[in-house]
């Protein structure tokens, strides 16, 4: 994914936030935009999905019943960050991050023509299918 932003013209560097002994590899993007992106892949996002899929516009249902994975997208700047006796970290997906932004826009549907998928703007409610 780093190399595929990177192929989109964005300036991107690898992080991570830590809590404890749990450590999630993020992406900062850094230009034209700033945001975080990281990989979600646990149980929990499955059962997520097949229950968005019964909420989902038609033509998103069937990519949603079989998602497995998804990428959570967030504010990358340093009043977002919290530091703890544990550590530092960011947390993707609950920011004022706007997909809609033309810049981000662009990001997220390369990238979901990648992984074959779907944008789901939780800011405004829509679903992208890139094409």
């Amino acid at each position: 994914m780093n190399e595929y932003l990177q192929e989109m013209g964005a300036e991107v560097k690898e992080t991570e936030w830590r809590l404890g002994d749990v450590v999630v590899p993020q992406l900062q993007v850094t230009s034209p935009v700033m945001f975080l992106v990281q990989l979600e892949d646990e149980e929990w996002v499955i059962e997520e999905a097949e229950e968005l899929s019964h909420l989902a516009p038609l033509e998103v249902r069937a990519k949603l019943s079989i998602c497995d994975a998804r990428l959570a997208f967030g504010d990358a700047d340093d009043e977002s960050a919290t530091t703890t006796d544990q550590g530092i970290f960011v947390l993707a997906g609950w920011t004022g991050f706007d997909p809609a932004n033309p810049q981000v826009r662009i990001l997220l549907e390369g990238l979901a023509r990648i992984v074959d998928g779907i944008v789901n703007d939780k800011t405004s409610g829509t679903y992208w299918v890139p094409s």
